[in-house]
C-alpha cells in the first residue's frame, strides 16, 4: 500500500507520533496481506462528533472512543480503492487510557487497530468474533515496532 493514500486528520490538538500512526496501519495492511493501492482516512476528533456519528449510524445516542464506515470490504480487483474511514475520539481516548493506565499513545493505536480489523472484515457481535479480534489486536500491539 502507497503511504500517500493513508490520511489522518487530527481535528483535536493533541501530542501524538503521527509517523508511528502512519507505520502501524503499513504493519497491520502488510500482516493482512492487503497490498492492493486502497485509500484510508483516520480522523480523530471529539466526543460530540463521534456522538452524532453513533446516533446517525448505528442509532446509539452515546458518545464511543471508535467508529469505522468501510467503502467496500470485497477487495475488488482494480487499481486503487476506497477502504474506508475510522474515527476516533481523543477525549474518549484520553479517558480510557487514564482508566486503563496506558499511556494515550498507546490507546489511540489500539483503537486505530480496532477501526481497522473492522474495516477488514473482523466484528465482534458474538464470543468467537471477539476472541478473533482481541486476539488480532493483541498481536499488533505486541509485535508493532516503529
Amino acid at each position: 500500500m502507497n503511504e500517500n493514500n493513508q490520511k489522518i486528520f487530527y481535528l483535536e490538538k493533541n501530542n501524538l507520533d503521527k509517523k508511528r500512526i502512519k507505520n502501524l496501519v503499513q504493519f497491520i495492511l502488510k500482516n493482512e496481506k492487503i497490498t492492493s493501492q486502497i485509500e484510508l482516512n483516520i480522523i480523530i476528533t471529539n466526543d460530540e462528533y463521534l456522538h452524532k456519528l453513533n446516533k446517525k449510524f448505528r442509532n446509539i445516542d452515546s458518545p464511543t472512543d471508535v467508529l469505522s464506515f468501510s467503502f467496500d470490504n470485497e477487495f475488488p480487483k482494480i487499481e486503487a480503492q476506497i477502504l474506508g474511514e475510522v474515527y476516533i475520539s481523543f477525549g474518549t481516548a484520553k479517558k480510557n487510557a487514564k482508566q486503563h493506565k496506558v499511556l494515550l499513545q498507546s490507546e489511540i493505536e489500539r483503537l486505530v487497530i480496532h477501526g481497522i480489523l473492522h474495516l477488514i472484515g473482523y466484528e465482534h457481535e458474538n464470543n468467537s468474533g471477539k476472541i478473533k479480534m482481541q486476539t488480532k489486536t493483541d498481536f499488533y500491539l505486541k509485535n508493532f515496532m516503529e
